[in-house]
């Protein structure tokens, strides 16, 4: 069934930044490791995570400490997104383009956070529940985002069974 599935250009962009930096299984999906690769200093402080643009490549990103080990790797994931996709002072933006790149965050973490190239190479259980629990605990993510990520996936399969119907639709009328 994953062979319906699909990837989007966001996630094929993702598996190349995986890729290049040797970020290939799922136990290489920590902060530490991802930081160690990309040259990102992190911090652990009690307040909103952010990061920090330092100039000439150099950059951080400030965990809230407060967080569950999970929320802070997808934190960690949405400023990241930040650091590789977006430009500009924040406080200085128009608020419809700081809205836009938030989402752009948001939309990143569920991706970057269950790549479907990592997926794709292991044994799935048939059962939704079952693989949402194989998600949480291979990718150390909280189980609301391993139900998201398990959604959009289901909705991508779907797209490619109904875009498969409809070439063999076509093709029959081309031919009738």
């Amino acid at each position: 069934m994953l062979s319906l599935y699909k990837c989007t250009p966001f996630e094929q962009w993702i598996e190349q930044i995986c890729c290049s930096y040797r970020i290939t299984r799922p136990e290489h999906l920590t902060i530490e490791y991802v930081s160690s690769r990309m040259n990102i200093w992190v911090y652990y402080q009690p307040f909103q995570s952010s990061h920090i643009d330092r100039g000439l490549g150099m950059y951080s990103i400030n965990i809230d400490s407060r967080l569950s080990s999970e929320q802070q790797w997808e934190d960690f994931l949405h400023e990241l997104c930040h650091v590789l996709r977006h430009s500009g002072n924040q406080f200085l933006m128009p608020e419809s383009f700081l809205e836009w790149q938030e989402q752009d965050a948001n939309s990143f973490v569920p991706y970057a956070a269950i790549p479907f190239f990592m997926l794709k190479r292991m044994e799935l259980p048939p059962h939704q529940n079952d693989l949402i629990d194989l998600l949480t605990a291979t990718f150390k993510v909280t189980r609301k985002l391993a139900k998201k990520r398990v959604e959009q996936i289901q909705r991508r399969i779907l797209q490619g069974i109904l875009d498969e119907e409809w070439r063999k639709q076509v093709a029959v009328m081309d031919h009738g």
